[in-house]
């Protein structure tokens, strides 16, 4: 048996054995009645099944390509099994509208079950869902410090998003909470680098270069409008290629957390090292994010190092990861309020990075 048949029957098992708990003997005599006419068929557990068969050993026909790519990707694979089976258990209603958002989407199509298309789910304490943005509050402990990670999926790079403290470039400080509120649609949101502190650049957001100088003495983050998030070594950006590069965001703070690899580095362009708590953007891939907040300062967390940092985020798994302004910055707030334990209730700082719904036309 080739390896690739060895992968599809495996991935066969998983769907059966997932069908033997999700479908009771009535259950799928419900989803054949509520099929809709489109589907062609397409919307049983056992036809999933049958499908993902065919691809197992090679019986899959060309001709049906066409008719079996859910994700409207162009291929019919075994993604689309999962789609046909996420169907028949009321994932989502219109497989037109599923296959669009999930094929023009900054999410590769494998993730599109993080994301709810039957309604959105609104916790307002940082946990969310909708077809657009998928937001989920993760809490535990690390090195004696207790952690806050928001694990983001957006599909949509306006969903990611930037604000200036009193609502302009250089504009007083203000609370992360009062720039979160002026963010339509926002459902979590983290204080970012300080920029007006040390004037370094680049500073681009949203799209929008206030700044374009660029500082050959810190580490700079870029994150550009497919979605990738790329770290630069100290002195390594230049002005020239910044021209030719479409950013979205930029911040100068630092220092990165991970060398090209994604693995932990020892050595930091930084002069914050000891314990402290801890702001970070982390990355996986494009459309999906993270924003960590590490509480310190207090009889119960000590805070991180950089070198623990740079180790708790290689174990997250991060390809990229990125250390923002910390101490008595580092606050992440919801529509509810505090998602960490900022340090006597923060400061006021002059930006954030928030994630909002998709912005109504």
């Amino acid at each position: 048996m080739t390896k690739t048949k060895t992968i599809y029957t495996y991935l066969l098992i998983l769907l059966l054995a997932a069908v033997s708990v999700a479908f009771p003997a009535h259950a799928e005599e419900q989803a054949q009645a509520a099929q809709a006419p489109d589907m062609a068929g397409l919307t049983t557990a056992a036809q999933a099944a049958e499908y993902l068969r065919s691809l197992a050993f090679g019986t899959f026909r060309e001709e049906q390509e066409k008719q079996y790519d859910i994700t409207m990707n162009g291929t019919a694979d075994g993604v689309d099994a999962r789609a046909m089976l996420f169907y028949a258990c009321g994932g989502f209603t219109d497989w037109v509208a599923f296959g669009e958002r999930v094929s023009g989407g900054l999410c590769d199509e494998r993730l599109f079950d993080h994301f709810s298309y039957t309604g959105t789910i609104d916790g307002r304490d940082g946990n969310y869902r909708s077809e657009n943005v998928s937001v989920t509050i993760i809490e535990g402990r690390f090195e004696d410090s207790d952690y806050f990670l928001a694990d983001i999926y957006i599909q949509d790079i306006s969903c990611f998003v930037t604000a200036f403290s009193s609502e302009e470039f250089m504009g007083d400080s203000t609370t992360v909470g009062s720039m979160f509120d002026t963010i339509p649609g926002a459902i979590i949101g983290m204080n970012g680098d300080y920029y007006s502190n040390n004037l370094y650049g680049p500073v681009v957001r949203n799209g929008q270069t206030y700044l374009n100088r660029v500082s050959g003495y810190w580490d700079i983050a870029l994150l550009d409008g497919a979605g990738v998030l790329t770290t630069y070594p100290y002195g390594k950006l230049k002005k020239a290629a910044l021209k030719e590069i479409d950013a979205y965001q930029t911040w100068v703070f630092g220092p990165a957390l991970l060398d090209t690899n994604g693995r932990a580095k020892t050595q930091f362009r930084s002069k914050v090292l000891p314990h402290n708590p801890r702001t970070v953007l982390g990355y996986y891939e494009p459309g999906h994010y993270a924003f960590l907040l590490v509480d310190g300062r207090s009889q119960t967390c000590d805070g991180m190092t950089m070198e623990e940092l740079s180790q708790f985020c290689e174990e997250l798994n991060f390809t990229c990861a990125y250390n923002m302004d910390g101490g008595q910055s580092s606050v992440m707030v919801a529509q509810d309020g505090f998602v960490n334990n900022p340090f006597r209730n923060g400061r006021p700082v002059s930006d954030i990075l928030a994630i909002r719904e998709v912005p109504e036309e």
